[in-house]
């Protein structure tokens, strides 16, 4: 494989210093990487010259990360990101076939989120890759503290439409992002953080999970239908009497049949993330991490359809229930402050007892992410967590309508739900005469 690798800048910029919130800080040792295939290849100089274009708006994007007075900040100095380029000798269709085995460097130039900060590195970086087919992939890594999967996805939809010769809608970036947050907020009678202060000795129980059996984990991904999926949800209504979503439905059923095969028989939660931006009236285009979990009970005993009702009551009333910024901002103030923001970690992230974590890439525009007449042909998500229970659902090949659920689990309890009776327990809303399409059917990896 021949490459090349160079600095891409905005054509302009205005100088600004950002100061990242509590929950930017909380992500400063995460970075996320995902792979967006295309059957048609787009030449490197127009997606670089409409880049340099978007990054004058995006800024955040191709500044710099650093420490001021203990808080994290990001330095929009247009110092620019790592734009690679790649020529592969495979088809896209090996590299598909390939994709859960192939090392994540060959697709994506992976940021080290924690030399990001200390080295004053490129915040993110973007990687295309030419195959010997015709088609292309665009790998990209980027620091969470700069902005969630709405923020990125605004800058992608910016490119494209750069691309397209198309206008895009500026974004928002405010410099001070919790004080943005507290003006916009009314306070609310909500008492219980998001996050949790780790002792000495949870710390050191999580780092040696991490370390032991953590390691222990493999990625598992199957494959539901638009079919499947509205049968599925036909099921909860006839059961809940509630209007739930595809979401709702799909997280409950997954979460207990995970939760039955594992046979673990105490307390344990479902967790989702939420971009709460529309949910508390914040302007789309803002830029930034404006999310947060929503924790409901999921242990075996706990009915597959009452986990779906608590999940759409906690969206819901999401400003009443699960708004919790200020009691977060004086637990994480009571417990030392930014300076100790290493012991803190969200209450959605409990692997020590098993706590099933799922983010939704649905909905976000990813097969909108046209250049010319490449249309996106699959979209995954490319990082690998430090430890199991860590999923997300995505949309499938050609966003035809299924959704792709990808989970990383620990190794056994992934072989157990390899097996045919836990397969079928899975798929219990599949029609037995739906045709699968010849894409999944030949995927040995998607279940």
């Amino acid at each position: 494989m021949k490459s090349e690798t160079f600095m891409v800048q905005g054509n302009h910029h205005i100088q600004q210093v950002i100061t990242c919130g509590i929950i930017d800080q909380l992500f400063a040792n995460l970075p996320i990487s995902v792979v967006f295939f295309y059957k048609e290849s787009v030449e490197c100089n127009i997606l670089t010259d409409s880049l340099k274009i978007v990054l004058s708006d995006f800024s955040i994007f191709a500044g710099r990360l650093k420490k001021i007075n203990n808080n994290l900040c990001i330095d929009a100095n247009n110092q620019g990101i790592i734009f690679s380029i790649t020529k592969d000798d495979c088809s896209l269709d090996h590299v598909i076939e390939e994709l859960p085995k192939i090392k994540k460097e060959r697709l994506v130039n992976l940021i080290n989120p924690q030399k990001v900060i200390s080295n004053q590195s490129p915040v993110m970086t973007i990687k295309l890759t030419y195959f010997a087919c015709g088609g292309m992939s665009l790998g990209i890594s980027w620091h969470h503290s700069i902005g969630d999967m709405h923020t990125f996805m605004q800058l992608m939809q910016a490119w494209s439409n750069t691309v397209n010769g198309n206008k895009y809608i500026a974004p928002l970036i405010v410099e001070e992002r919790d004080l943005y947050l507290q003006e916009k907020l009314k306070e609310n009678n909500n008492t219980i953080p998001s996050v949790r202060y780790l002792s000495i000795k949870e710390l050191f129980k999580l780092i040696f999970y991490i370390f032991s059996s953590g390691q222990n984990k493999f990625l598992l991904q199957f494959y539901f239908s638009k079919n499947e999926l509205n049968n599925i949800k036909q099921a909860f209504l006839e059961n809940t009497q509630k209007s739930l979503s595809i979401n709702d439905v799909l997280c409950s059923h997954l979460s207990s049949i995970i939760s039955e095969v594992d046979q673990y028989h105490k307390e344990r939660y479902l967790s989702i993330i939420i971009n709460y931006r529309s949910r508390i009236e914040l302007p789309e285009n803002l830029l930034g991490n404006f999310i947060s979990t929503i924790n409901v009970a999921a242990s075996d005993t706990v009915n597959v359809f009452q986990i779906a009702k608590d999940l759409r009551e906690s969206i819901n009333n999401f400003q009443e229930l699960n708004m919790n910024f200020f009691s977060t901002q004086k637990y994480i103030e009571e417990k030392g402050g930014t300076k100790k923001i290493n012991r803190f970690v969200s209450e959605g992230i409990n692997p020590l007892k098993r706590t099933l974590f799922i983010t939704s890439w649905v909905n976000f525009g990813i097969y909108d992410i046209i250049f010319g007449q490449s249309k996106p042909f699959y979209f995954s998500y490319f990082g690998e967590p430090p430890f199991p229970w860590i999923s997300a659902i995505t949309e499938e090949f050609s966003n035809n309508g299924g959704l792709i659920y990808s989970a990383y689990l620990p190794s056994k309890l992934a072989k157990n739900l390899k097996q045919n009776e836990n397969l079928q327990k899975i798929h219990k809303y599949r029609n037995q005469k739906e045709v699968i399409p010849e894409l999944v059917r030949k995927l040995e990896w998607l279940y």
